[in-house]
């Protein structure tokens, strides 16, 4: 039986990037809102990034969900 690997970083970035556009907020709003550069947030968005607790909680609250919903593998299609 093959395990099945997770990407939570890819799992993560989506979910965010998903949220964000849901909400119509570009992100250097949501940066501003985090208080993370732009460009983090972009890394975030991509996958490329590895969001510390701290910064999962401050996403989740500015985009107004609570941070479980941001590692959901539920309901994404790749």
């Amino acid at each position: 039986m093959k395990k099945i690997e997770i990407n939570y970083k890819h799992i993560v970035g989506s979910r965010v990037r998903a949220l964000r556009l849901n909400a119509a907020l570009s992100q250097e709003v949501l940066s501003e809102r985090c208080g993370i550069f732009r460009t983090y947030l972009s890394r975030i968005e991509s996958g490329s990034a590895n969001p510390t607790l701290v910064v999962l909680v401050a996403l989740a609250q500015s985009l107004e969900v609570d941070p479980y919903v941001l590692l959901s593998v539920e309901e994404l299609n790749f």
